[in-house]
């Protein structure tokens, strides 16, 4: 049978076998993107691997933090020398009224030495304390280095996500396709009405939006990237895809080994890819970068304590004079200089309850960090678990449940039982539940990379 559009001249032939070939594309679009995905894993793992290696040597961040760890280390010795001494020269006992080297004999030409001496024990303190901040800025560039990892890989995923939705939208774009036409072609031939002509063709303009939506949002993503790679925005990172370790942990390839933890409702998927959370609480107590770097400005604070109580000793000046008198012997002179403590209370008192309170103020905080540490591994650890979750829900039943929904309303529609927007409706919903699938996908990597930051290390078994 041949059908007229709208304007008269024949139509392409729309068959039943068309509806079901629209049908089989539809209901194998999300079976087809993992399949893809899958066989380019590899692929984007060596690039993500090399875009990570990449930006850790280009990173202006982890530069800017080296250069300060450079800074910090040229300061120990500085910390930890003696003054540098004075040199004295002149004349002294010189008479006004008739000046001359011979008139008087305590007249005589003078060149002397002066040398600080810090009381013993200030400098070797000082230097401790120098070295503490140095190992601070030590860590600091660690903490640089895996923010730059984190940051890399959330921008990957997030492309790779964009990348799989982008080629969803093109498949559904072929399938709405095909119902635009079938719907003109029943409009031409008095069998559908104008509106379901009209419902379809708004369904793909929508279609539309999201596809530019989609590209608009892979061209911020990528100067996001780009950027912390220190490389031009629009450099462009082909075929960004989740590395096998990632879908591996995130969702098990086989179907039939996806278990979850109780038949009720809500119950999380078992066989959970990470250590427990007190474990991993454990372990960021003990490695997450940010505590050890308070860490170390904790120590170092205390080597100031320890140097604010030194300042009761005080210090001490030596000088050495040598003088000429012509015509008799020559003078050498000596002397010690000690400053009297005599306003300690006002100053050396004052200075070591600066160095304690801050000292207590660091320790208050430190426990604050810790628990916010340990409230943040908790989160990260529940949207990684509900991210899996959600992902085993979608390939157990969600997926399956809507091609088959698909596949039911196309059919019903070719007998006339359901109107286009019914069609549409199942359409769309597929749609968005392939889209939901890798959103999940992506953020259960952009959790984990955030998790991995925290503790300092990888964390997937």
């Amino acid at each position: 049978m041949r059908f007229m559009d709208l304007s008269g001249a024949p139509s392409r032939c729309f068959s039943s076998t068309a509806i079901r070939a629209t049908t089989i594309a539809a209901t194998l679009v999300a079976s087809s993107a993992v399949h893809a995905q899958q066989a380019d894993q590899r692929r984007g793992a060596a690039s993500l691997d090399s875009l990570i290696i990449q930006a850790i040597a280009v990173s202006p961040a982890i530069r800017v933090a080296d250069a300060r760890v450079t800074a910090a280390r040229a300061r120990i010795s500085v910390a930890g020398a003696l003054p540098d001494p004075t040199l004295m020269a002149g004349v002294l006992n010189l008479p006004i009224a008739h000046p001359s080297f011979t008139s008087d004999g305590m007249t005589m030409k003078m060149v002397g030495v002066t040398q600080a001496i810090p009381f013993p024990g200030k400098l070797g303190a000082r230097r401790h304390t120098v070295q503490l901040e140095a190992d601070a800025a030590t860590v600091a560039l660690d903490t640089v280095r895996l923010a730059v990892v984190r940051n890399v890989k959330t921008a990957y995923y997030e492309l790779a996500y964009l990348d799989h939705a982008a080629a969803i939208v093109r498949q559904n774009e072929q399938v709405l396709g095909e119902l635009v036409d079938a719907a003109q072609s029943h409009y031409a031939v008095g069998t559908g009405g104008q509106q379901d002509l009209l419902k379809a063709r708004v369904a793909a303009t929508q279609l539309g939006e999201t596809a530019n939506m989609l590209i608009e949002q892979r061209h911020a993503m990528l100067a996001t990237l780009n950027a912390a790679l220190n490389r031009p925005v629009e450099t462009p990172v082909e075929f960004p895809d989740f590395p096998p370790a990632l879908t591996h942990a995130a969702v098990a390839e086989d179907l039939g080994s996806i278990r979850f933890v109780a038949n009720t409702l809500g119950a999380p998927v078992a066989n959970s890819p990470l250590p427990p959370l007190a474990a991993l609480q454990a372990l960021a107590t003990e490695r997450s970068p940010g505590l050890r770097v308070h860490e170390a400005m904790i120590a170092a604070q205390v080597a100031r304590v320890e140097v604010a109580r030194k300042e009761y000793k005080p210090d001490f000046d030596v000088s050495v004079q040598y003088g000429q008198r012509v015509g008799l012997p020559d003078m050498v002179t000596a002397q010690v200089s000690i400053p009297l403590r005599l306003h300690k209370r006002a100053i050396q008192d004052q200075q070591v309850a600066e160095a304690n309170a801050e000292l207590a103020a660091m320790h208050a905080e430190h426990e604050s960090q810790l628990n916010d540490v340990h409230a943040t591994v908790a989160r990260l650890y529940s949207e990684i678990e509900r991210n899996r979750t959600q992902l085993a829900l979608y390939v157990r039943a969600i997926l399956p449940q809507g091609q088959a929904s698909v596949a039911s309303t196309t059919a019903s529609y070719q007998v006339g039982k359901v109107d286009l927007l019914t069609l549409l409706d199942s359409e769309t919903t597929l749609f968005s539940y392939q889209t939901a699938y890798y959103r999940a996908l992506a953020d259960f990597g952009t959790a984990v990379a955030q998790l991995e930051q925290v503790v300092g290390q990888e964390i997937l078994k």
